[in-house]
Formats: C-alpha cells, structure tokens, sequence
C-alpha cells in the first residue's frame, strides 16, 4: 500500500456578538492549548483557520495568540487558510460583498504573517455551484467539503481517497473531500481507529488522501471534551502516534496536497452542507420522518451504498422557515443596497465594515447550535446592520431631516411591506399580516426592539424527556450524539404560538381570556383581523392607514389604523378607530400586542415601569395584570435604550414573559425571547358607531 496523505484543518469561530466569558473559555481551553501542543511535536502540520470575528477579539484580548501562530508559520507546521473574512454564507451575499469578505481575509492574513492565503474555509460548508466562478475570481485555489457533497454527485466513498477539479467559467477549483468518518473519530475515539479508517478505504490506492477538516472547539471547549482531550491526554496520544507512523502516514497541509498530488478528475457538485445540516434545516414533521428513514437504513448492510441516495434540506430553507432569519437577511440585503448606491468617493472600508459584520452566518439558521435561538446573537447583528445603515442614511441625506416611506416587498414574500424610516427610527409594516408591525428600531443604538423569536415547534423537541443532564463523566462523544438538559422537566416548558411575536397586533379575545393563556400564545381570539390582509387606505408623507373590514363573532366590524411619526424622532403616533357595521350591539375585549425583545428577564439593567405607580424598575421576568394604565416604559440601561407608551384612554395591561425552549451544544436549555404586553379595552358600540383610541410610542435614550 502506497504511503497514505493525511491533510488536518482546524477551523475556529466565535461570532459577532457572543459572550465575551465563551470567547475567552474557547481560547483558555481550545485555541491556546491546541496550538502549544502543536509546537511540542515540530513533526505535525495541518491548515488552519480563524475567522476575522475572532480574530478581533484576540487583537484585543489575547494579541499573544498571534505569536503562537507566527510561530508555527515559520517553522513550517502551519498553512492558514483564507475565506469570507465574518464567516458569513457566501452564496446568499451580494457579489461585491462576498468578493469584499475574501478580499478582506486575504489582506489581514498577509499583513499579520506574511502570507497570502490560497485555500479558503466555507461557512458551515454551504456550497452552491456559483461558487467555482467567485472562489477562483477572489484568488482561491481550493476548498474542503464535507463527503456527502461527493457522494451526493456519484462518486463512491472508496474513491475519496483524492481530490477533484471543477469550474464554472473561471477555475479550475480543488475540491477537497472531507470525510465525515474521521470527523466523528477524532477526538472522539483512539488514534488508531481513525488510522484504521485510512487503511482500510486506501487499499489499492496509488496516492491515498485523507482529509479531516472540522470545529477546532471540539478539541477543549464542546462538552467533555477538554479533560479527554488534554487532561487525559489524547492529543498529546493522537500527535504522538502520528510521529510513530510518519513511514505510512504523512501530515500534509492542503498547499501541499494540490502542488504533490495529482487531482482524481473533474467533479460538479449539487448544492449542499454537511449531512447534519441538512437534516437541521427541514420542517419538523420532515426533519422526523427523515430522522427515522435514516435510523432504520443504517441497520441494513447496504448503508453505505444507500447513503449518498438520501440527503436533507438545502440551506436557504431557513430563510423560509424562519420569519427572523429571513427579516436579518433582507435588512442585510438592504444596507448593503444602500452602501453600493453611494458615490464611489463616498464610499470607504468604515461605512461598509459593520454591513460585513452583520453578515456573520451564525444568527440566521439553528441546528444543535443556539445560533437563531440566541437572542444576543441575533441582536449583535441587528445592531451592526442598523448602525451600519444609519451611518449609510445620514451619509445620503447629509443630516436633513427626513421621513422616508416606501412601499415594497421587503422580505420577498410576494406581498408589499410599508417601510417607514426616519433618522432616529425604524417601523416596518406588512399590510398582509394583520398590518403588524415587525421592525421597530432605535437607530442611534442599533437596537431593534422587534427581535423575539415566536416559539414553534422543533423536531428535537420529541427527545426532551431523554435527555439527562450534564455530568462530569469519563464517556466523550460529539455533541451531534448527545442529550442533555440544562435543568430538569423542560418538556414542560414547551410553549408555542398561534401568532408572531410582533406588534400591532389586533386581538379581540374572549371575556374570560387570562394572562396565562397570553402568555403561552394560546390566547382565544374571536376576530378575523389577527394576521388577516390590510389594505392601504391612504399613504401620506409622514404617515400610514390601513384597513380592514371583518368580523367579530357575528359582528360585522371595520378596523383603521394609522401610524405616523415626525423627522427625526423615534416616535409613532398611532390611532385606532373601530366602527360597528353589524344591526346589533357589538361587546367585547379589544387588544393591541407589543412584544419587546430587551434581553434579560432577571437583570436590574432590564425593567419596567409605571411611572406614577410605584411600580418602579420591575424584572422582566413577572406575569402582571394592571388597570387604568396611562403610561409605560420598558429600558435596557446597560445599552441606554428605552421604550415609552403613552395612552390617550387608560388601558388594561397585560405582560408575561415569552421563552423558548431550544437545543445548543450544551444541551436543552430555556432562553428567555421578548416581554409581551397586551393593551386592552372594553368595547360597547351599538350599530353604526364608533370606537376611537390614540397612543404614542416612543424609542430615546434611557
């Protein structure tokens, strides 16, 4: 048997906006020991990622980490690999921006060490066959994917054991296969099981290839796995035995690979992830059957053959699936439409930064990653992409006072939002959904207030009461393999919502309706104007109406509601006005639902308050029912941001806390989503008259 390559990639991330503490335990207990375990055994080399979110922090942080990786450079062990510099899905970026990622990589990496980089790392492995144009274009000469996106074009798992080519008018690009059984091995099991693997798929083979390319947090920061790792040594085993086995396996960094190895062919590949991708990205009810077709194949003999044959969803899906994801990702589309149409004079690396940064992949999809879940996740790139787009607004309009109304599809459904925007503010509107509001932002702050995540159902949910809780075990595995709960009975805690979490939203429940049953989205609504189409009655410079004839029971009711605001402010005025059309007497409860996503819900920086009531700086957390309410505020002092409601008429108030219940690489855990408010009046309105009410909402400093 010819001698086999092994080519080793480590990629590390952490994204924009997460816990400074999780930063810090990643280097202290994956990056920094990794890497001086490398400079103890000169004879290892491996190709090295580090995505430019992280790669900040550590200049602020832990600039020493850039002498450990000089280091190897020097010596040789090191290849560092390029890629968008954010770690954002390259496919689904404008052109410019995603050439402006790579670009951006390129050029730190060589004002740092020296080196230009050839290969570049994608995101989560999304490939779509684009690709092959961009890659090449921005420099690139080769990449990694995982093997299902190989066997998914017709290639056999025996036949990985090389490289391919491919091409999409530039090119060519190299292909490298990764091999999915080697990311489940290392660290997780032996040495000598992954060497097994090797030997066994290169018999016959004239120049065996072997890639393993994967999360450099599995070795010290995913669960269990810093005392296996290094406490009980198997990095120091796996390093070790891989100098014993120099004769019969070589370490190669991918540079090497492509300049001594010959490529096995052309190859086209269909669009794809990793396999565990795709089975994250489809509905639930797809995600289960697809979850027990796949349990039950495995038991046949014939899996391995079967297996490129069955594959998942495609990652754009979750722009389809989540309403938050896909909301992030058109807000992103816009800033940067707004950055591109600026003069060329006008446009500099300071206005374009923070639209790059809003970028980063990790808030826009969930899998056994909080990532879409993660409230401060998603809030970390709202607040990039709305200070981005101010900087862009005020760049535009030369600091005039403004008011900016379009009508559009924004979020590319087929139907037209109402965007109104102003210096201080954002409010967006989609007629076709009750006429609800779903972007409120403060501006100065890059804080979107319209931030919750509505609670539905997850395929995972079906293993809440298998999962255990976190011990301090001898056991390792991957966290893809794992079950376990942050606390007990979360099965209970499973709660999900018949509406979006937004605002705007017109209730008309029942007499006896409670608190509680508004708090777990169960809230019995007799109207048909919760999520029903608008029309735009009139669309004025400074201001919206909508309306909508429906009913109530029997009750033939019309509802109009205009939003205005005024140049500069982050103010709404918003006015409500309800007419019976019915020959009878029309009674019954109305509301109107704000849901408020101001992160902590046990935090003395997060609270709320009825000024004048003694009610004062109230946790978040609390399930409240308040009458003849005039005025609220809710605030994040930590980033000053606050949000006050003044009523024309006292209302009953309602507020409950909204929490979800997700998966993250630590197991099942409650996060905590937004604060829902229910403003409620009685109606009494006999045929033909009319109810009218006036509230403004205002978004200052806090």
């Amino acid at each position: 048997m010819s001698k086999i390559s092994f080519a080793l990639g480590i990629h590390n991330h952490q994204p924009v906006g997460n816990v400074p503490a999780v930063f810090e335990r990643a280097y202290r207990t994956a990056y920094e020991p990794f890497l001086k375990a490398a400079l103890d055994h000169p004879h290892v080399r491996f190709t090295y990622h580090i995505t430019g979110c992280l790669i900040e922090w550590l200049e602020r942080h832990r600039p020493d980490f850039f002498d450990l990786v000089g280091t190897l450079v020097q010596r040789g062990q090191i290849e560092l690999l390029g890629g968008g510099f954010y770690e954002p899905i390259l496919p689904v970026l404008p052109r410019e921006d995603a050439l402006e990622q790579l670009a951006r990589m390129s050029d730190d990496l060589k004002r740092r060490f020296g080196v230009r980089p050839r290969g570049a790392w994608l995101a989560e492995r999304v490939w779509e066959p684009q690709l092959a144009e961009l890659l090449p274009e921005a420099g690139i000469e080769y990449i990694a994917l995982d093997d299902d996106h190989f066997l998914a074009a017709g290639h056999e798992l025996r036949d990985l054991h090389h490289y391919y080519l491919t091409e999409a008018g530039r090119g060519p690009l190299a292909l490298f296969p990764i091999h999915k059984q080697l990311r489940y091995t290392i660290p997780f099991k032996e040495p000598e099981d992954s060497f097994a693997y090797m030997r066994e798929y290169a018999a016959g083979a004239a120049q065996p290839l072997f890639v393993m390319a994967d999360d450099g947090e599995k070795f010290g920061l995913w669960p269990k796995t810093y005392d296996w790792v290094y406490e009980k040594g198997w990095l120091r085993r796996f390093f070790e035995a891989l100098e014993q086995n120099a004769q019969e396996i070589e370490m190669l960094t991918f540079a090497e690979v492509r300049d001594r190895i010959a490529p096995g062919g052309r190859t086209y590949l269909p669009t794809g992830s990793y396999f565990e991708m795709g089975e994250w990205v489809l509905p639930p009810k797809s995600a289960r059957r697809f979850e027990k077709f796949i349990g039950e194949f495995k038991e046949r003999s014939d899996w391995e053959d079967l297996r490129p044959f069955l594959k998942g969803g495609f990652w754009r899906g979750y722009l389809a699936r989540y309403d938050e994801a896909n909301y992030l990702h058109k807000k992103m589309l816009r800033a940067s439409a707004k950055f591109h149409r600026l003069s060329p004079r006008k446009r500099d690396n300071d206005l374009q930064t923070p639209v790059l940064r809003g970028q980063c992949n990790c808030s826009y999809w969930h899998g056994i990653f909080g990532g879409l879940y993660l409230p401060h996740l998603r809030h970390a790139v709202w607040r990039e992409l709305l200070l981005g787009e101010q900087a862009l607004d005020n760049s535009a309009h030369r600091g005039r006072k403004w008011i900016d109304i379009e009508k559009t599809d924004h979020d590319a459904d087929g139907h037209d939002e109402l965007l109104i925007e102003n210096a201080a503010m954002n409010a967006y509107l989609a007629p076709h959904r009750g006429g609800m509001l779903f972007e409120w932002a403060y501006r100065p702050r890059g804080y979107n207030l319209l931030n919750p995540l509505t609670r539905r159902p997850e395929a995972y949910h079906s293993k809440l009461t298998a999962a255990t809780a976190p011990t301090d075990g001898s056991e390792t595995a991957s966290i893809h393999d794992m079950v376990l709960s942050k606390e007990p009975d979360l099965d209970k805690a499973l709660r999900y919502d018949e509406w979006p979490r937004a605002a705007l939203l017109d209730h008309f429940p029942g007499w006896n309706s409670t608190v509680e049953e508004f708090k777990n989205g169960l809230l019995a609504d007799y109207g048909t104007f919760l999520q029903a189409p608008y029309e735009l009655k009139e669309l004025f410079t400074d201001a919206v109406t909508l309306r909508r004839t429906g009913h109530v029971g029997e009750t033939a009711v019309e509802l109009v509601k205009t939003i205005r605001t005024l140049p500069g402010k982050a103010v709404l005025d918003i006015e409500y006005a309800i007419r019976n059309l019915a020959r009878h007497d029309l009674h019954s409860p109305f509301g109107i639902e704000w849901n408020l996503s101001l992160m902590a819900p046990n935090s003395d920086q997060h609270v709320f308050t009825l000024p004048g009531t003694g009610i004062e700086n109230r946790p978040l957390s609390e399930t409240a029912e308040y009458t003849h309410v005039r005025e609220a505020r809710l605030a994040d002092l930590s980033e000053g941001v606050a949000a006050r409601f003044e009523l024309r008429e006292p209302a009953k108030l309602w507020r409950a806390p909204v929490e979800s219940v997700s998966l993250s690489e630590s197991g099942f855990e409650r996060i905590f989503q937004s604060v829902a408010l229910l403003l409620m009046w009685e109606l009494h309105l006999s045929p033909g008259r009319e109810w009218r009410c006036s509230f403004t909402v205002t978004l200052d400093d806090a």
